[in-house]
């Protein structure tokens, strides 16, 4: 059984599995089970535990929130996604568990914090589309506003992810694409990558009437 506490935690990080769950508690972001293992191993954090209301002991890794910036900044270089989870009400006047709520994803291609972003490059976010011997790619720097999209033979889609030398690569759910050793690979469901779609958001978002 449970805690309501580490109740609220799988709640929470059952929306955001692929993600290393910073789990604000007071003065400290916590981190349990794999996500601890991950972080006591990637930032060299002390792996300790926690009694989760039965006999056994879950798995426990925190860091201060006032440091938090820098142990989120070296998670992301190694390519791994940050969910931000802070307490959304006041600890003082709640009724039970303390309300808690994901506020920011971080992820190595959509970084807007200058304290995350690399000066001397840029943090390309690349989408891939195939379309039979065909491939649309788009390239995005959030932090700039930079963006910049091919349509190019599908034979030439591993030189132009090196010359991006993007941080993470968007494919839809079940491609049999990979991405640059550097970069993160994020799978998505096939509607995010309809055309009709797309181009209506292109058009919305840069104020067309037409894309010809």
């Amino acid at each position: 059984m449970s805690t309501p506490l580490m109740q609220q935690y799988r709640d929470i990080k059952a929306r955001h599995r692929n993600a290393i769950l910073f789990f604000r508690m007071g003065d400290f972001y916590e981190m349990f089970d794999d996500d601890a293992h991950v972080a006591a191993r990637t930032l060299g954090l002390t792996l300790t535990a926690r009694n989760n209301g039965g006999a056994a002991m879950t798995p426990l890794a925190g860091v201060p929130v006032k440091a938090a910036q820098a142990y989120v900044k070296r998670l992301v270089e190694r390519g791994f996604r940050v969910a931000i989870c802070e307490q959304i009400e006041d600890p003082k006047t709640a009724r039970g568990v303390v309300k808690r709520a994901v506020v920011e994803v971080i992820t190595p291609g959509a970084v807007m914090s200058d304290d995350l972003l690399e000066e001397k490059r840029n943090t390309f976010l690349v989408a891939v589309s195939m379309d039979g011997a065909m491939a649309g790619l788009a390239a995005a720097d959030l932090s700039t506003g930079e963006f910049i999209f091919e349509r190019l033979p599908a034979a030439e889609l591993d030189a132009a992810l090196t010359r991006y030398n993007p941080s993470e690569v968007l494919v839809v759910e079940g491609a049999a694409l990979s991405a640059p050793d550097a970069a993160l690979l994020t799978r998505r469901e096939a509607w995010e990558f309809d055309p009709a779609l797309a181009q209506q958001e292109l058009g919305r978002r840069f104020q067309l009437v037409t894309l010809e």
